[in-house]
């Protein structure tokens, strides 16, 4: 199951807000904010905070809901 697929199944949310979500998650990778860990780390929150200060909620959020995607698949 892919990441958008939770979303829409856990959350039941649309396919464009799962979009919107994958996009975001692509984001904090390609800035090398989340490399694979298990939780947030405070280091995660600060850098978070400073690359998206006007969505911050959004992209821990991304963070917390890929991480838990990743716990379920095992």
């Amino acid at each position: 199951m892919e990441f958008k697929d939770f979303l829409m199944k856990k959350y039941r949310i649309g396919e464009k807000s799962a979009r919107d979500y994958v996009g975001r998650f692509n984001g904090i990778v390609a800035r090398g904010i989340y490399k694979g860990e298990k939780e947030i780390t405070p280091s995660m929150k600060v850098a978070v905070e400073r690359e998206f200060p006007n969505s911050k909620k959004h992209y821990l959020l991304t963070l917390e809901r890929y991480i838990e995607f990743q716990k379920k698949k095992g």
